[in-house]
């Protein structure tokens, strides 16, 4: 890998620009440490954000754009609404219990697991199903619908204030 600096005075910020022949996992991390300066926050918020690829592109995703996070096929998802407001699936590096990790800083509050392979925003729930056949499915803002395992249904009453 070749490493070259360009000091620049005339700039008003830092900026950083990696030039790849595509993204690997080990991109992926300097890209993650990158976006972060140690500290819970730092002052551009990258630390706050998720690093998610799509079609070779790394994307900063924001806590609130995040819809929900889920595992499929030994890979983990999120589901987020992009710039233009259309919602994409973008593939993360972290595992979910990484993810969970990081739902206890402010920025991630309104997530909670809901099963094994799904951690959802609560800003996005519409309304919650609860059958007399005890399924319990919530339906979301974008039209998902995701099924709540009974194993967190006590946390999720519990964050939902429900009885």
């Amino acid at each position: 890998m070749k490493i070259s600096i360009n000091i620049d005075q005339s700039l008003n910020d830092d900026e950083i620009c990696i030039h790849v022949k595509k993204i690997t996992e080990p991109v992926s991390r300097l890209i993650e440490k990158l976006s972060g300066d140690g500290e819970s926050e730092s002052d551009d918020g990258f630390s706050s954000m998720i690093t998610g690829k799509k079609d070779e592109t790394v994307t900063f995703l924001k806590p609130e754009n995040i819809v929900r996070i889920y595992s499929l096929q030994k890979k983990v998802y999120a589901k987020a609404y992009g710039s233009e407001r259309e919602q994409d699936d973008y593939e993360l590096s972290q595992r979910l219990y990484q993810i969970e990790e990081l739902m206890k800083e402010d920025d991630f509050k309104k997530f909670i697991r809901i099963s094994n392979t799904d951690i959802v925003n609560f800003d996005y729930l519409k309304n919650m199903d609860m059958s007399l056949n005890g399924n319990i499915v919530m339906n979301l803002k974008n039209g998902e619908r995701v099924f709540v395992s009974r194993r967190y249904m006590k946390e999720i009453k519990t964050k939902l204030k429900i009885r």
